[in-house]
């Protein structure tokens, strides 16, 4: 009997012939994975699973810190982890003989790598989910750039294979056809997910250059699964044709079977999910279950566990609520534990030291640089032939050299089937990342041209007849903001004679979560005239799909049934810090004259206003103080949807003067001649007259003459010189018989009508007034408000009135009579027309 022991396993083996012990008997003691505690003396590390718990959170934690560090400069994340995952192997922390020995000793790494690999198969799952090749654009130049940023690095590639094979690759006895397709395939890989966020870091994700490049990526990540398959079947078989041929045969075979069994699948458990709800436990469960069984039938077939898991993936429809339920129900667990136990694995396997032939790897080093160079001239070429501007052809072929997640699958599994040596597979880490670093700056300099701001662009209400055009942007981030949102809009009184052209533009967040790929994806697709995103003929079933269906539904059916109004509905995607910037964007390009925005806080039940996100009150600030119109909060406590029913509504506006009350005024004189609205004036006068009290007499009086003839139309004076005078004449307006009052936001500043009201205030961007209005603490109960600031820095042009000018019968310039459908959208933001 024969006996050895290793980390708590003894394994006995019976060596007699006629034994009847006919396998290895193993003997397992369970003190190995778990201890007896602290107080026993024991040493965690010694055991596997305090071990385990030890690595994940110190691979954790620096890779954390180190994209800490890294956001200042704009960097991917996929550029921290990999750093980071380089720090905790043997170039960096492993270089201390106790972190090798005792902290990550070969036993353990074992059981760390099956681990990684696990979040690795889920991981590739969600990028198959991700790719939808019927979001690809039907454009000739998509194809074109795809086939150039592959088949030249693939070349490249299978020239230096040849050299690279006897020299730095010599360590392992790889064949030398997987070798080419292999290394090929490396400098081809592009990353969909990195690239998709550097695009929105840089508001192109609707512009020429994202739209193309999200389709090029696309197909080229579609193209290197192809070839990876490729490689690893002649890795594994040698090379030898009857067992490749089966190998093959038996993949397209497992295409084909998760085809037809799991899409189906996936259809009718969406056919059984309503619209926006929620997929049941159990269909989700056993979706899940089926990522396991599709890995180990590729693994068992020859063609690797993490293909199958991402052909598993790749047959779900992206756009139906299976896709976006399990990526849901993965993303946290994947992206927040498992996956940086990758990026771990991969640096422990990344050796710098064990660089000896520094010729040959200096040559690696200039074939992926060369690669890289050779994708952005054959982008080039491909944006000559198609007549784009060199600039978007250059920033395209930067964005086709993003690399990621996948390129760092396709080199593990490289150093798995011994297609690489450790020297191969630690330079070509380290150059994944490098070229990954410096697409984001090159990218920035290549659009580094700021807008320019044209004097017609910066536009208000006041600038413009009543009965001219106006040009609004509704900002939406829920559903529950349409009704108000139809209110309000109703309210302008669009008629032939003074139309309203609409922007509906629904806000979504862009997290670092991979779901927001798939909302990024829907919003770059066409649409129908229903208003409701099509990808491929079907209806996106996701959250964030619906909610824009139902917003753009409602906005058109409230376009057909009123003859003054023209809508168009679009979605931005963008992070919270920077959507400022999406907003003041359309605006400009749009040439808006006034931007309508959601207050951050919205109604209870009880009737109180709690907060929806503190996000949208920063944004709120930001689009105030960037946008290049006239901008209005909406504080929504129950603004009536439009109504056919002939009920007349009510409105009231507080006029203490300046720009922001003449803005305010301007956009009430369209409701006074809505013939279901009645409107209140209350002007205050202080007796301290100023200069600017002379260009509010001037406005008040054309007003007047235009407006107070008719019935509807109330106007009041009031002579005030303190603040409590103000908040007496507001309470005896407040009377609850109007459904809208409407205020400017800096209506009195610096006046003693408002002394001492700012002291104490909550919400400084609504105003004095507005801030009044909004608080629980006024006292009296307050229907929904209206808080408008004018544009900032109001410029002088033929087409636009100068400051302190009335400008009621003036001209808005022939560039702002532009119908709405005949308006040129050349943003290079991130949102996307969906109607």
């Amino acid at each position: 009997m024969a006996s050895g022991n290793s980390s708590g396993i003894q394994y006995l083996v019976d060596a007699r012939r006629n034994s009847s012990i006919l396998s290895t008997v193993v003997c397992f003691n369970p003190k190995s994975t778990a201890n007896g505690g602290v107080w026993q003396g024991e040493n965690l590390i010694e055991y596997s699973f305090p071990r385990f718990i030890i690595q994940l959170l110190l691979i954790v934690i620096i890779t954390r810190l180190v994209a800490f560090l890294l956001r200042p400069l704009h960097q991917p994340r996929y550029l921290a982890n990999i750093i980071g995952g380089i720090l905790v192997g043997p170039t960096g922390l492993g270089r201390i003989p106790w972190v090798a020995r005792k902290l990550f000793p070969l036993p353990s790494v074992i059981v760390l790598e099956n681990m990684a690999y696990l979040g690795l198969i889920f991981f590739t799952f969600i990028t198959g989910v991700e790719i939808d090749l019927i979001a690809v654009r039907r454009t000739g130049q998509s194809v074109s750039l795809a086939l150039a940023c592959t088949i030249v690095p693939f070349s490249i590639g299978a020239v230096a294979a040849a050299a690279l094979q006897s020299t730095l690759n010599s360590d392992v006895q790889a064949n030398l056809a997987s070798f080419v397709v292999f290394l090929g395939v490396a400098l081809s890989v592009s990353s969909f997910s990195v690239l998709v966020r550097t695009l929105a870091e840089l508001k192109l994700l609707n512009s020429t250059v994202g739209t193309t490049s999200l389709s090029a990526s696309i197909l080229v990540d579609s193209f290197v699964w192809v070839l990876l398959a490729l490689a690893v079947t002649l890795a594994q078989n040698n090379g030898e044709p009857v067992v490749t041929l089966w190998t093959m045969m038996s993949g397209i075979g497992f295409y084909g079977a998760a085809r037809f069994l799991v899409r189906p699948a996936a259809n009718w458990i969406s056919s059984r999910t309503p619209e926006g709800g929620v997929v049941n436990d159990f269909s989700a469960g056993a979706m899940l279950v089926g990522v396991m069984v599709a890995a180990f039938i590729a693994d068992a077939i020859g063609i690797h566990a993490v293909l199958g898991a991402f052909v598993y993936g790749f047959v779900i429809p992206s756009d139906s609520p299976v896709g976006t339920a399990l990526i849901e129900r993965l993303e946290d667990f994947v992206e927040g534990l498992l996956l940086p136990l990758f990026f771990g694995i991969s640096g422990i396997k990344t050796n710098l030291g064990a660089v000896n032939d520094i010729v040959a790897a200096v040559f690696l080093i200039l074939i992926v640089v060369a690669s890289a160079v050779l994708k952005i001239v054959g982008c080039l070429v491909v944006s000559n032939i198609y007549q784009m501007p060199l600039r978007d052809g250059m920033a395209i072929g930067l964005l086709m050299n993003t690399k990621g997640v996948i390129e760092l699958v396709l080199l593990n599994i490289g150093r798995g089937q011994q297609l690489l040596s450790e020297a191969s597979f630690s330079v070509l880490v380290c150059t994944s990342a490098i070229v990954t670093a410096f697409v984001s700056p090159l990218l920035s300099v290549t659009f580094r041209s700021p807008r320019h701001l044209a004097s017609f662009q910066r536009r208000s209400v006041q600038s413009g007849r009543p009965e001219s055009e106006l040009r609004v942007v509704f900002c939406v981030h829920a559903t529950r903001h349409v009704p108000a949102m139809l209110g309000l809009l109703d309210a302008a009184n669009p008629i032939k004679r003074q139309p309203v052209s609409v922007i509906a533009l629904h806000l979504i967040e862009l997290s670092s979560r991979p779901s927001s790929m798939l909302i990024i994806h829907s919003t770059t697709t066409t649409t129908t005239k229903d208003g409701v995103g099509r990808i491929g003929g079907h209806p996106s079933s996701s959250a964030a799909a619906a909610a824009t269906a139902a917003i753009a539904r409602s906005f058109r059916s409230y376009e057909e049934q009123s003859a003054g109004v023209f809508v168009r509905t679009l979605t931005a995607v963008s992070p919270y810090p920077t959507m400022h910037q999406d907003i003041s964007a359309i605006a400009e390009d749009f040439r808006a004259a006034l931007i309508i925005i959601p207050f951050h806080k919205h109604r209870t039940v009880d009737g109180g206003m709690e907060p929806t996100n503190p996000s949208l009150r920063s944004l709120n600030q930001s689009v105030l103080a960037s946008a290049p119109c006239s901008v209005a909060i909406l504080i929504d406590r129950g603004l009536p949807a439009p109504s056919r029913l002939g009920v007349t509504r009510n409105a009231a506006l507080f006029f203490l003067g300046g720009p922001d009350d003449r803005e305010a005024l301007a956009f009430a004189s369209r409701i006074a001649g809505h013939s279901q609205f009645s409107l209140t004036v209350l002007r205050l006068i202080n007796p301290s007259r100023s200069d600017e009290s002379v260009v509010d007499d001037e406005y008040i009086t054309e007003f007047r003459l235009q407006y107070v003839r008719y019935d509807s139309v109330i106007y009041t004076e009031i002579e005030a010189e303190t603040a409590e005078d103000t908040v007496a004449a507001l309470r005896s307006l407040v009377d609850g018989r109007h459904d809208l009052y409407i205020v400017g936001k800096e209506c009195g500043v610096g006046s003693p009508l408002t002394a001492g009201l700012t002291d104490w205030s909550e919400c400084p961007e609504l105003g004095p007034i507005g801030d009044l209005l909004a608080s629980p603490d006024f006292g009296v109960p307050v229907t929904s408000v209206l808080v408008m600031q004018q544009c900032l820095q109001m410029e002088t042009g033929d087409s636009e009135a100068a400051p302190g000018k009335t400008t009621m019968g003036s001209s808005r310039g022939r560039l702002a009579m532009m119908s709405a459908e005949k308006a040129t959208y050349r943003t290079g933001s991130m949102a996307s027309r969906t109607t």
